[in-house]
């Protein structure tokens, strides 16, 4: 499922898929044009009639962890003030997200267990994986394209 606005400013769409992760069900979000991504973990039936609650809450919560003030926040949730949902678009992004949920489920195998990671610091650490949506394209850091991007943000 996709996360669209009707326009392409700011950060743009962002990618929802439901996955498993130590027998849990978990909420994974990445950003079309960052590839910045975030986990919620154990998501019950309650959060997912509120998605999009979900969403913005654990989104602001990720953006202060990574040091962003607030003017550049509440920008951020402005842009998602008026949400739809659409297919997804891109099987590029699919495919990075498909990465990006195996690697989050590497890092709960290996603290045994969803209860042993500090969910705010393992989305961090893996914003500061080097990612690529295309082979032989240049890689990145995806929280250093969500600063750039961000960064371009009018105040």
């Amino acid at each position: 499922m996709s996360i669209s606005l009707p326009t392409s400013d700011g950060l743009g769409n962002w990618y929802c898929n439901i996955i498993r992760i130590d027998r849990r069900t978990c909420l994974l979000f990445t950003n079309e044009k960052t590839l910045y991504t975030f986990l919620i973990p154990n998501v019950k039936k309650a959060n997912l009639k509120n998605i999009v609650n979900e969403f913005l809450v654990n989104l602001s919560y990720n953006l202060q962890v990574e040091g962003f003030g607030l003017d550049i926040i509440n920008k951020v949730m402005q842009e998602y003030k008026e949400i739809e949902f659409a297919k997804t678009a891109s099987k590029k992004i699919l495919g990075s997200m498909n990465q990006i949920a195996f690697e989050y489920a590497i890092r709960v195998q290996m603290k045994e267990g969803l209860c042993n990671i500090r969910i705010l610091e393992t989305n961090r650490d893996m914003n500061k994986t080097l990612r690529s949506m295309l082979k032989g394209k240049k890689y990145f850091y995806p929280i250093e394209a969500l600063r750039k991007v961000l960064s371009r943000v009018p105040q």
